[in-house]
């Protein structure tokens, strides 16, 4: 349903994608020289950690010099025009991209990150997986409808994501069900047909998608063409440095008391700057709505029960994340195997307002890295069962813990959260941001 739900959304992506390349000229519009002005992936690493932003790392430095090395091929490769109409496109021989897999936190969006900021085209794309993948189901279903039923969307599909982009970067590379991966193995193709460059990130190795999913099967001759058309690389340093950037700027709280619960309440205020709130509105989009039980100057208060054991999936989060900068989540229950269903939704929901840079303020059952068991009635599960859920939460709990880092919470959407942690040290952010 959401799939069908997402498919408004598809003539705003086919106005987007009519832009593009029209003729074959250079893929990116400076020169070699540009190179010393604007600097590729290397200059901009050393930058960084010239002004202490980086810790430099052996291994994100190894990434970094094949993503520059992917830099100055795309200096000089002219792809072919893809003109519409054109049924059968040129087969180029487009440079190899890059599939960086490795643990959560060590830096593969970070330095995936440098590349696509550095590349100068307009030509390219930065999205999730998770959001590409619902505007790519959506698409299908437009075409299907105004299409003979008889005519494949793929190829056109393809073509047309081509157009708008000849470099995508994919943040969270994975797949998790059938629908995904038999839409993926001849998506793919068909891009990297068009000369289409892919850079992406994964915390897993390619041999290792959608592992024991049904029919998987016919879904390893995508997995060999991945590995074909990208160099696959892993960023596993042992650092996570997410969790180097421990400043706390208190917003997660555990166990839920009644001093836990005036605390959020505290921080709401503080971060509405005790605006009025709006008790149960609606935020209406793509022809449904949500009801926000409390929000109040782009400050939303839901229960988890609210957002997570009710039926939402991500297109509702991503609006959420759109519409507000800040939200309270209160009342995160430790989840079990048990619980898979709510638990695959609070990582979705994590994920949207990552992407967004959504201030999250939160209270929970227990500390973040105890809020998901992997047991089944208090008995721990083996084999396979559940280890995709085990695994997308350990990416969720690295995730969260940046999220309330004080970094984070000064350059993110709330200005006034952002100011008192910016103004504080970190010794005393915590009685700050709790304190009305």
């Amino acid at each position: 349903m959401l799939r069908q739900i997402s498919a408004c959304r598809h003539s705003v992506f086919l106005r987007a994608s009519t832009r593009g390349f029209h003729a074959a000229s250079s893929l990116l519009t400076h020169t070699v020289d540009a190179l010393d002005t604007n600097g590729g992936p290397v200059r901009e690493y050393k930058r960084m950690v010239q002004d202490g932003r980086l810790i430099d790392d052996a291994f994100q430095r190894s990434i970094v010099s094949k993503l520059d090395r992917l830099y100055q091929d795309l200096l000089v490769f002219t792809p072919p025009p893809l003109l519409f109409g054109t049924k059968d496109p040129e087969r180029v021989t487009a440079p190899r991209g890059l599939y960086i897999y490795g643990d959560v936190g060590t830096g593969k969006t970070t330095t995936m990150d440098m590349f696509y900021t550095s590349i100068p085209t307009t030509s390219k794309r930065r999205v999730h997986f998770h959001s590409f993948m619902l505007e790519v189901h959506a698409r299908i279903n437009h075409f299907r409808r105004t299409h003979h039923a008889h005519e494949d969307p793929v190829p056109t599909i393809a073509r047309e994501l081509a157009r708008a982009s000849r470099v995508v970067c994919f943040d969270e590379f994975q797949v998790t069900d059938i629908a995904d991966a038999m839409v993926l193995r001849r998506l793919l193709h068909e891009m990297f047909v068009c000369g289409v460059v892919m850079v992406t990130t994964s915390n897993r190795h390619p041999d290792a998608l959608y592992a024991n999913g049904i029919q998987r099967e016919s879904f390893m001759p995508c997995i060999d063409e991945l590995k074909l058309k990208c160099e696959c690389v892993s960023l596993d340093s042992g650092t996570d440095y997410r969790k180097l950037v421990r400043e706390s700027a208190r917003v997660f709280f555990a166990p839920i008391t009644q001093n836990t619960n005036d605390a959020l309440m505290a921080v709401f205020a503080r971060a509405s700057q005790n605006a009025q709130v709006q008790v149960n509105g609606e935020l209406r989009f793509l022809g449904r709505s949500l009801r926000v039980p409390r929000s109040a100057r782009g400050v939303a208060w839901f229960e988890f029960s609210d957002l997570c054991t009710q039926a939402h999936g991500s297109a509702d989060y991503i609006e959420l994340a759109r519409h507000f900068h800040t939200l309270v989540l209160s009342n995160v229950p430790v989840m079990h195997m048990d619980d898979r269903n709510a638990a695959r939704r609070f990582i979705t929901l994590i994920d949207a307002l990552y992407e967004a840079h959504v201030v999250l303020v939160m209270s929970s059952e227990a500390e973040i890295n105890a809020l998901f068991t992997g047991e089944f009635g208090g008995k721990k599960e083996g084999g396979c069962v559940g280890e995709e859920e085990v695994f997308a939460f350990q990416r969720a709990v690295s995730r969260l813990v940046e999220m309330q880092s004080r970094k984070w919470i000064t350059s993110g959407r709330n200005d006034v959260l952002a100011e008192h942690a910016q103004r504080m040290d970190a010794d005393t952010v915590d009685q700050v941001l709790a304190t009305n």
